[in-house]
């Protein structure tokens, strides 16, 4: 048994089960470790982003800390992860600060290491989550821990995160591990991990040196666990020894034995390329109807295999991440528009001041599902279902289908794109004029979604008062560029 420590609480629970420590785990929810331990948390204060960790499990566990590389309740082999959410300005709900880093990556271990006999699967199988809300200049000690999780990696999560190992050690074997990005994976990140200024490491069949990384759960995986436990009156969650799933789900666990989540969803579009909106809409026996979103409820029907026209919020692309986008092209392949995102978190910009934990390096870092649509010189009749009336319009057929990461040399660009933006933040400077224009023709730039009464003065300014609601955007000559890139393979 690990030894205990000597703290100011009797740590009391049965340490060979994992619910019994999920139980007492509950005796820190809406309390800080100063609150519980007094002075003691002062005294044996551990700096570093694991600091928190290291403390909690010492003195609110009574675990001795160790550099061993098995769980840290190993007799339940079960794993402890102190998790930080930030507030938001706005609204008041809480929201993930930053991916869970769940252990350092050794490039030579991992691609003598199939998933089965992993260090990762060991540790994380099954983890305690303790949420904490992070404020600026706070210490660690005087943290509030608001929320608790006991999960235990779901069987279809599990095949995900398998193939996503898989293909960050395919990238290693072959000499690529300078190359890995986290929007190689689903579920799994390869993340960067280390200070400023740390020496990169050696890699096995490659010369070239590799920065230090880590096996990390997404941003986007970390907010469908949070989402179980938000709403519960106890503020606690668990799925051990359960295995429901009440989420639409694209795959199965029999599909996902035979190939790949990717190969499943692409091949499941492959007996419609060349169709139009009508023919594919007679062909899935389902109403083609006049409707801005037509062509992305199209996909979202053909990638659910008819289960639904909304799959942003199947289980898979809400643990993933996945960005499913509809671009229509003419037929020089220009993108009709260009493509919005996600409004802008002026909050978070000016609060967080590391580009690989900010909002936009999750964003643009996750995997994308691009549905192109081509158009062509035909006209298709389509009637509106509220009027009743018909109208003509061209034809796009589904031309290509494919997922795709931002490559690092884009990402570079987009990390300059996101060091303007929060320069302006910083300096009280939000506005259209003030940010990238579609015209400075940089790849990204900012601008208002919507007409202009939607987005005037409705947004939190951390400066102070309201400023206009923005969001990002990629230019849709960088649409285009993405587009060809995967026609020339």
């Amino acid at each position: 048994m690990t030894s205990t420590t000597d703290t100011s609480i009797k740590a009391d629970f049965d340490r060979t089960d994992p619910e019994a420590i999920f139980d007492y785990s509950e005796n820190i929810i809406g309390k800080s470790l100063h609150s519980i331990v007094g002075k003691a948390a002062m005294e044996r204060l551990r700096k570093g982003k694991g600091g928190l960790g290291q403390m909690v499990e010492e003195l609110f566990f009574g675990y001795g800390v160790n550099s061993d590389r098995s769980a840290d309740f190993s007799e339940a082999s079960l794993e402890l992860k102190c998790t930080p959410l930030l507030r938001s300005g706005k609204d008041g709900s809480f929201r993930i600060k930053e991916r869970l880093v769940c252990t350092m990556i050794d490039y030579f271990e991992l691609v003598a290491t199939d998933f089965k006999d992993s260090h990762l699967l060991r540790k994380c199988g099954l983890m305690l989550l303790l949420f904490y809300l992070h404020k600026k200049d706070v210490p660690l000690y005087d943290y509030e821990f608001l929320f608790r999780v006991l999960w235990q990696l779901p069987e279809k999560d599990l095949m995900i995160i398998e193939s996503d190992y898989e293909t960050i050690r395919t990238k290693v074997k072959e000499g690529n591990a300078h190359l890995l990005s986290e929007g190689d994976t689903l579920y799994l990140g390869a993340c960067r991990k280390g200070q400023k200024g740390d020496n990169p490491q050696d890699q096995p069949y490659s010369a070239v040196k590799a920065k230090k990384r880590a096996f990390s759960l997404k941003p986007s995986y970390m907010r469908y666990v949070l989402s179980h436990v938000t709403g519960q009156k106890n503020r606690s969650y668990s799925n051990f020894s359960r295995r429901k799933n009440e989420k639409l789900q694209l795959v199965s666990e029999d599909e996902l034995r035979k190939a790949s989540f990717e190969q499943v969803i692409t091949q499941r579009f492959s007996r419609f390329l060349g169709m139009d909106y009508i023919e594919i809409c007679d062909s899935l026996e389902e109403d083609a109807y006049q409707s801005k979103s037509k062509h992305a409820d199209i996909a979202g029907l053909i990638a659910s295999d008819k289960a639904s026209k909304r799959i942003t919020s199947a289980e898979e692309f809400l643990k993933s991440g996945i960005i499913l986008k509809t671009v229509r092209i003419s037929g020089n392949g220009m993108p009709k528009e260009s493509m919005s995102f996600k409004n802008i978190d002026y909050q978070e910009i000016y609060e967080n001041d590391e580009w690989e934990d900010s909002e936009l390096y999750e964003l643009f870092t996750r995997r994308f599902l691009f549905v192109v649509f081509k158009e062509t010189d035909r006209e298709i009749e389509i009637r509106n279902r509220k009027t009743g009336q018909t109208t003509n319009e061209n034809a796009y057929v589904l031309d290509k289908v494919f997922f795709w990461t931002m490559p690092p040399r884009d990402l570079d660009r987009a990390k300059d794109f996101w060091r303007h933006i929060k320069e302006q933040v910083v300096n009280d400077r939000i506005s259209l004029d003030s940010f990238w224009n579609i015209s400075d023709d940089k790849d990204f730039h900012i601008r208002q979604k919507g007409k202009k009464g939607n987005y005037k003065n409705c947004a939190v300014n951390p400066n102070g008062g309201m400023a206009d609601k923005l969001c990002y955007w990629f230019n849709a000559k960088y649409v285009k560029s993405v587009i060809e890139a995967y026609s020339k393979g």
